[in-house]
């Protein structure tokens, strides 16, 4: 029982603890944080400097009651020990009415060596033991009921009468104790109230000074939002000559730095594929990947009769044209999680299956090339339309095991796949006929339920005994063709605006 109450109880504790971190706010602005300290230190300041004055006022105050108690006692006792000693009733009479009329003292009264009350006026206090044996002056505290039912607290000071240095009475001096403590009340009620009136003013300051002294670095925040949003050319524009300045400073160039290095990444993203650039950059300290054997698949696609095409443009143009159907080419290899290898002149080559584990490597090329093909042709009729020459590919895929890597020096290398099934694919490319996609028998048997093909021919290879036998590939198998159509679609729609007719080059 003790342990299932001790295991609740734990439950309770960690359920509380949980709901508490719900409740508090995950950011705390610092500007709230400062004015928070400055006000809990001004706060603690002026209650310490409070109730040090409040305690330096009380002590002050009853000094000065005990101080004018003494005195009043003693010149009262000064006063009547002739009269008490010639037993002048008259006199001590006119003593003790004088004395009353002071606002102050609220009863005096004279008595004699053996105590007896001589004269008094005013309220005297009930003495239970014999204090006027004592030699100096002494007070006595003591508690009456006034009218309203409140209680009151006196304060009664006894003095000894003496002649000749022989004591012969004493004197008692009565005062009110609680208008020192109603002045000391209202001496620490007036401190309390500008306690709170400065600490709400302190407060107030601190707030605002917390605001300004946080605002330079809302602003570094709000500029680190701006970069963590890939905004790399947010720069603060603020200049100080405080630490706050060389910050502002360092964010700058690191802002600049991050731009030049954003800069240099989209380019280097240019020259090689997206995918090799994101791992060489997330691993700078080692450049070269491992070279390692995967089974992969390679596509070549070649235009047909570029040279003399070449020969009737314009060196611009022929650039224009390479990187249309470049582009084309790029975002073709990407829909189908290929690399784009290498542009070689006016030959691509992709890899599929090299960076990332892809199980349908093949049947991916495969798809890619039909839609490069299909691609060609709708561009081919728009070229048509417009006087200009057609471009045809022709595309020769191959898959196996091969060589992935980055190779050349340390001075300049490159991310590419090399091997004996690199070779058939650019072999197998040069054998196809224009808008054909060829691949050998063992590709065809593979993928046979899922591609078009027919039987083309066996041809010999140089360095291989047995020749090849050849498979000319027309489409792919109608399952997938929504999504072929549906990649064709988005190269179709990815097209820059056609320029007119007037601006179009002829061939």
């Amino acid at each position: 029982m003790i342990t299932k109450a001790k295991g609740t109880l734990r439950h309770t504790v960690n359920g509380l603890q949980k709901r508490l971190i719900q409740l508090l706010p995950r950011h705390v602005p610092i500007a709230f944080k400062l004015a928070l300290v400055m006000t809990l230190l001004l706060v603690l300041g002026m209650a310490s400097l409070g109730l040090f004055i409040s305690d330096n006022q009380n002590r002050l105050i009853r000094t000065q009651l005990h101080e004018f108690g003494n005195t009043m006692a003693l010149q009262l006792a000064k006063l009547a020990s002739e009269p008490i000693l010639s037993e002048n009733s008259l006199n001590l009479r006119m003593l003790t009415t004088n004395l009353g009329q002071d606002e102050k003292i609220l009863g005096a009264g004279i008595y004699a060596r053996d105590g007896e009350l001589l004269s008094a006026t005013g309220i005297q206090p009930v003495l239970t033991d014999s204090p006027f044996d004592a030699a100096g002056v002494i007070s006595r505290p003591w508690f009456r009921y006034t009218a309203d039912g409140s209680q009151e607290r006196l304060l009664s000071f006894i003095a000894p009468a003496t002649y000749l240095n022989v004591r012969v009475g004493s004197v008692v001096v009565t005062l009110s104790a609680s208008q020192m403590d109603q002045a000391a009340t209202k001496a620490r009620d007036a401190i309390v109230y500008a306690t709170l009136a400065m600490t709400v003013l302190a407060s107030l300051l601190a707030y605002w000074l917390s605001r300004r002294l946080s605002l330079p670095i809302h602003h570094l925040m709000e500029a680190t939002q701006a970069i963590d949003r890939g905004d790399f050319a947010t720069r603060i524009e603020q200049q100080r000559n405080d630490e706050i300045g060389y910050l502002f400073e360092g964010f700058n160039n690191m802002a600049a730095g991050l731009l030049r290095k954003s800069q240099v990444e989209q380019v280097f993203s240019r020259y090689v594929s997206k995918n090799v650039a994101d791992k060489v950059l997330a691993n700078l300290d080692e450049i070269r990947l491992v070279d390692r054997p995967i089974e992969a698949t390679v596509l070549f696609a070649d235009i047909t009769g570029f040279t003399a095409m070449s020969e009737k443009l314009q060196p611009s143009q022929v650039s224009e044209l390479l990187n249309e159907y470049f582009s084309y080419i790029s975002r073709a290899c990407s829909l189908y999680g290929g690399v784009v290898d290498k542009f070689i002149g006016d030959c691509a080559m992709l890899a599929f299956g090299v960076l990332e584990d892809d199980t349908d490597h093949a049947f991916n090329a495969v798809s890619c090339a039909v839609l490069i093909q299909q691609l060609a042709a709708q561009l081919n009729e728009e070229r048509r339309a417009d006087g200009r020459a057609e471009v045809h590919f022709r595309i020769g895929i191959n898959c196996g095991v091969m060589l992935a890597g980055n190779l050349g020096s340390d001075e300049r290398m490159e991310f590419t796949v090399v091997g004996d099934a690199v070779n058939l694919a650019s072999r197998l490319c040069s054998e196809a006929q224009p808008d054909q996609i060829i691949i050998r028998k063992q590709l065809f048997t593979m993928l046979q339920p899922r591609i078009v093909a027919q039987s083309e021919r066996t041809i010999p290879i140089r360095g291989k005994s047995a020749p090849v036998a050849i498979y000319s590939v027309q489409d792919i198998h109608q399952k997938n063709q929504p999504q072929l159509q549906t990649n064709l679609q988005k190269l179709l729609n990815s097209r820059p605006r056609k320029k007119s007719r007037q601006a179009a080059y002829h061939v």
